[in-house]
């Protein structure tokens, strides 16, 4: 879809953004009058990180001193998730080179160098992070760390400059191509809430009722799901382009509390959902109770965010309307 829609940013969130690596970038601060939601490909999850780096590669250097390629891998996934990424490119690359050809750790350098490649923040280099991706399915086409590299090149077709868009049918097929060979992995859930996103993000209600239907029966069959919350959350949305402020309500709640919080991310938290529950409940849903209990949990639990202010300015205008209307049922 063309557009401004197109050139923004979905507001769910799969767990903790890999881009906990460049936090905040996605996270922009709310106006006092509710917007109507945005949409573009969401930012991979840090999930792809966490699952991808095997518990092997934490250990420390051995006694003698030699840095070995889990030790290297380990130090370059820190360096990467302080966006040390140069520091990361060298550490990846040397983990290659002193690896074994598709080791485990050869295969965790390489995934760590597509996703430096991909994502750093100056310098960023596409063709060398698809270079990565490749080899890594190429050698290992069924292992763990091919899941998530087949789910990072179908993302890298999805997240394309703002003011673009993407190759939906390619992108589509690049995420069916990921559920399809890893069904039952973390990266075919994934790749599942993306290809969703397509659907959703064209804003033609017909796209939003089959992906509706589509999202309802995933939440349905996979109550354990790690991806329940941005489930959820792409219901809120094909509820606002049906023009279901009600049902969009209970959706964003839904979303809020299937949420998991990563507590080593301090851009982590529940603010700007509580933001979004509490600005759609009383703007668009009419329900005073649920947005005051939204913008108290709001002034109680994040008393440095800057829109608390708003949130407390929203609390005595609920008072006031709530005023009006008593008198006038008097």
């Amino acid at each position: 879809m063309c557009g401004a829609a197109g050139a923004h940013a979905i507001r769910f969130f799969l767990g903790v953004s890999c881009a906990f690596l460049l936090a905040g970038v996605l996270a922009g601060a709310a106006s006092a009058a509710p917007a109507a939601p945005v949409h573009q490909a969401p930012a991979p999850a840090a999930t792809a990180l966490q699952t991808a780096t095997p518990a092997a590669a934490l250990s420390p250097a051995p006694p003698g001193g030699r840095l070995t390629p889990a030790f290297l891998n380990a130090r370059a996934w820190e360096d990467f998730r302080g966006g040390e990424f140069g520091a990361a490119t060298r550490g990846f690359t040397e983990a290659v080179n002193t690896a074994p050809k598709g080791s485990p750790e050869y295969l965790q350098g390489l995934y760590g160098l597509g996703m430096t490649w991909n994502l750093r923040g100056s310098g960023p280099d596409p063709v060398l992070a698809e270079k990565c991706f490749k080899e890594v399915v190429t050698l290992s086409p069924t292992g763990d760390i091919a899941a998530w590299s087949f789910l990072a090149l179908a993302r890298m077709k999805h997240a394309v400059p703002a003011g673009q868009d993407p190759d939906y049918p390619a992108v589509r097929k690049a995420y069916e191509e990921v559920i399809t060979r890893f069904p039952f992995h973390l990266a075919g859930e994934e790749a599942f809430i993306y290809l969703q996103s397509t659907w959703v993000s064209t804003l033609d209600p017909k796209d939003a009722e089959q992906a509706l239907s589509t999202l309802e029966a995933f939440i349905k069959g996979h109550a354990a799901s790690k991806f329940l919350s941005p489930a959820w959350a792409l219901v809120a949305e094909c509820d606002y382009t049906l023009g279901q402020p009600e049902e969009r309500l209970k959706a964003k709640i839904a979303s809020l509390e299937a949420k998991e919080l990563d507590p080593t991310n301090p851009y982590s938290d529940n603010a700007s959902l509580y933001w979004e529950i509490a600005t759609i409940a009383e703007f668009e849903a009419g329900d005073f109770a649920t947005a005051r209990k939204y913008y108290k949990g709001f002034v109680d639990e994040y008393p440095q965010d800057q829109r608390r202010w708003g949130a407390r300015l929203a609390l005595a205008r609920l008072d006031e309307v709530e005023a009006e209307l008593r008198k006038g049922g008097q």
